[in-house]
């Protein structure tokens, strides 16, 4: 499986035309944007108001990490994709482009909202779910049914990364994969890292150290890696 992410990557290191276009737009949008921050803020910045840019620039996942995503997503099944924390909406695209069904991406500040759908105008099968997360996605889970793929990049403390994944966790199958973004930015979240492998289900987990993996499949060599993923 790692070989075949670091192939992705690098047969697709140029990206998206399409999307990295967008990306190369929003970099440059100097455009103030005034977001309430629900999760845990930003280690870079004060305060509520930031340009797109800056939103671009330091919030939103790089290419590499956008293939990677995308990559653990192909493990998958993917007709059922949930992502919390659409940002501007650039992985959501990326996730989009290889989706066979529909992709639930929840976003909390709608100011970034307003900006994902411009990015993601042509993508039918991505759905946006605004609002606090902390109510949007259990209303959207208790009428949902099993997940494919789950990426969590919202609210990067440990109280709210445990609560979304035990949330998530009944959902899951065997050949679900669930992503956590972010889990050593913080010693809460290194912990909500550590008890999440301890799910029961775990078959194997990978530490690419910006983000981890973890898979059920039974049969799988039970490990739990620590890996080299290039920025």
């Amino acid at each position: 499986m790692y070989r075949f992410l670091r192939n992705h990557q690098s047969i697709n290191r140029e990206g998206n035309p399409t999307i990295e276009a967008r990306r190369k737009l929003l970099r440059k949008d100097s455009s103030i944007v005034q977001v309430v921050d629900l999760g845990a803020g930003s280690k870079r910045f004060a305060g509520r108001a930031r340009s797109v840019k800056q939103w671009a620039r330091v919030s939103s996942s790089s290419l590499s990490h956008n293939l990677l995503f995308q990559g653990l997503s192909l493990l998958t099944p993917r007709r059922t994709m949930v992502e919390l924390g659409t940002c501007l909406g650039i992985n959501t695209a990326y996730l989009a482009e290889v989706c066979l069904g529909k992709i639930h991406s929840f976003e909390g500040a709608d100011a970034l909202l307003g900006i994902a759908e411009q990015t993601l105008g042509r993508y039918s099968q991505v759905s946006l779910i605004p609002g606090n997360i902390d109510h949007s996605l259990p209303r959207f889970l208790s009428s949902s049914g099993k997940i494919d793929f789950c990426l969590l990049d919202a609210n990067h403390t440990y109280e709210a990364t445990i609560r979304y994944a035990r949330s998530i966790w009944p959902h899951l199958h065997e050949d679900s994969v669930l992503v956590v973004s972010d889990i050593h930015w913080s010693p809460g979240m290194a912990k909500a890292w550590r008890e999440i492998l301890e799910f029961p289900g775990v078959s194997l987990s990978m530490d690419f150290f910006e983000c981890g993996a973890v898979f059920l499949k039974p049969g799988l060599m039970m490990e739990k890696l620590v890996l080299y993923y290039p920025r």
